[in-house]
């Protein structure tokens, strides 16, 4: 990540990932979608953090934030987005996409070809579209 990059350029590559993940899925790319539709998630929660936190860029290199801010495990975001009273059992539809969506491992690059149907990676790409109870919308909603 470059030395400077503002909440808007987050939000801006999580739009245009989801759009990647979009155009290799509708080539049938299923295993690259699904390697970007973590990073589409992980950019709008890194958006979010900073919504939230009331910052206009990305933590300072150096800074404890930035650190905090360096995974990319979904959930520790979320909870630094402020994320858990939104994933709960109250919003039943939200938390399956969640759930789903959750499941993502930067590891997933070494997946061999072929691990991705067209369904699993549609239930993936599904879970995060811009659509009512999907992740991106509740993330974006305040980000």
């Amino acid at each position: 990540m470059p030395d400077v990059t503002t909440r808007k350029q987050l939000q801006e590559l999580a739009v245009l990932r989801l759009q990647e993940a979009e155009a290799l899925y509708a080539s049938g790319f299923y295993d690259g979608c699904a390697y970007l539709c973590g990073y589409v998630v992980e950019f709008a929660l890194k958006a979010r953090i900073c919504a939230t936190l009331g910052l206009s860029e990305y933590p300072e290199k150096g800074s404890r934030l930035r650190e905090a801010m360096k995974s990319h495990v979904l959930d520790d975001l979320g909870l630094l987005a402020g994320m858990v009273h939104e994933f709960t059992p109250g919003r039943p539809m939200l938390l399956a996409n969640w759930s789903v969506v959750n499941e993502w491992k930067p590891e997933w690059r070494y997946e061999a070809k072929g691990s991705y149907d067209q369904t699993s990676t549609e239930k993936l790409l599904d879970a995060i579209r811009a659509k009512p109870d999907r992740v991106l919308t509740c993330i974006s909603a305040r980000w």
